[in-house]
């Protein structure tokens, strides 16, 4: 009697695990399927970069000096000619002095007899020859300093000019200098040659001088905002000391950094999207390649690698209701290749099969292994260039428990 009852216990087990499995061959197995149509892939990457100002007034300091005054703040809206700061003049006062009190001496030498010329006359004027080489090679510094900036684009022609004239004026300075001491040097008796020569070598240097001093108050040469003050009163400066900038509001460009292995696939002209962060979501504006610096600098990445990095200048169409200043860090994507009305799957649908790629796909509501030829990729996705059509429907998912040929697909779309 009790095998009786484990029999019909063991046959109603069996049944229940049949129709178990009977039940969830026919439920089925629940898959994320994605309807393939035409679409677009593209590769990019992005760089960060910082806002700059296309143009701008970079102010350096043309003499040493102390800072009297800076009579403007960041922020401040200036015009063409108005004063930013004023150097101390006082070291340039005293040259003036020694200079008039010389061509005062010499003026009234040449009032009276003419005589040999005395020894401390030659050595007098040997120290004015040294004193405008001193000059000349200062001036020489500077100029080889801007005219760097001036072909970077850092200063303006006015301040390169003023610069170049003071190279000039300080060469003129040397030539009459010693032209006087020889001059001086070569007269047996003094003759009115002589001291017109000493006359005229004095004065050039004394217009020199009151050329510097005047420049003592410097001045805005364009019309814009006052940016990166970086000195204040009672500061010394030396000569090619930055002190401040002047820049034209709302006319802003990007400047990225990007690495070598990147930028032979930019072009100046190309479109590029600017991703900026607002409060509430992030902003995407078009942007374009302005230009292409031709070499690369060294760059540290964030690692503390150095990297070979290439400037690409980025412009953009200000946007309503988006502001940004200089010194914002702005994220630029390049799109760099692009395909139109294809196939895209994701790469992790794929799977090997055969010597080759496959995807499932779902098919009268079962999988079927379907092989593929894929082609263009991106960095998460692959175009199908053949084995499927458009409307034809991929199984995400190719590790899924449970899944095999003939098996009964409930979609997750």
């Amino acid at each position: 009697m009790k095998n009786k009852w484990k029999i019909i216990l063991f046959v109603a087990l069996a049944v229940f695990v049949l129709g178990f499995m009977a039940f969830e061959s026919l439920k089925g197995l629940e898959a994320d399927v994605l309807e393939v149509q035409p679409g677009s892939a593209a590769t990019a990457f992005k760089e960060e970069g910082i806002v700059t100002a296309a143009f701008e007034q970079n102010i350096f300091a043309l003499y040493p000096g102390e800072i009297l005054e800076v009579v403007v703040d960041e922020g401040q809206a200036v015009k063409v000619g108005d004063a930013l700061l004023t150097i101390n003049t006082k070291e340039l006062d005293y040259q003036l002095q020694q200079l008039n009190a010389q061509l005062k001496s010499v003026r009234g030498e040449q009032s009276g007899t003419f005589q040999k010329p005395h020894e401390s006359q030659i050595i007098s004027q040997k120290l004015l020859v040294e004193q405008a080489q001193r000059d000349l090679e200062v001036n020489q510094i500077n100029l080889e300093r801007f005219t760097k900036l001036y072909e970077a684009g850092a200063v303006s022609p006015k301040d390169f000019e003023d610069v170049l004239h003071m190279a000039e004026s300080a060469e003129n300075n040397l030539a009459l200098q010693q032209q006087a001491l020889q001059l001086l040097e070569e007269s047996s008796s003094g003759t009115a040659q002589l001291y017109a020569g000493r006359i005229e070598a004095l004065q050039a240097q004394i217009e020199y001088l009151k050329y510097q001093k005047n420049r003592n108050q410097v001045t805005a040469a364009v019309n814009g905002i006052v940016g990166n003050i970086a000195i204040k009163k009672n500061d010394f400066v030396a000569i090619g000391t930055p002190l401040l900038n002047v820049f034209q509001p709302r006319d802003y460009e990007l400047e990225v950094f990007v690495l070598t292995s990147d930028v032979a696939s930019i072009q100046e002209g190309m479109k590029v999207d600017l991703i900026i962060e607002t409060k509430d979501e992030d902003q995407v504006v078009p942007g374009t390649v302005k230009n292409i610096a031709p070499s690369a600098v060294s760059k540290i990445s964030a690692l503390g690698l150095e990297e070979q990095r290439v400037k690409v200048t980025l412009t953009w169409e200000n946007a309503p209701g988006i502001k940004v200043f200089p010194g914002y860090r702005i994220d630029a994507e390049f799109t760099t290749d692009q395909r139109e009305n294809v196939l895209v799957v994701p790469k992790t649908a794929l799977f090997p099969y055969d010597g080759g790629d496959a995807l499932w796909l779902v098919t009268g509501g079962k999988a079927n292994i379907q092989p593929v030829k894929t082609g263009f990729e991106t960095n998460r996705d692959v175009v199908i260039v053949d084995g499927i059509t458009a409307g034809d429907r991929v199984i995400l998912n190719p590790q899924l428990e449970g899944l095999q040929e003939g098996k009964k697909i409930v979609s997750v779309e």
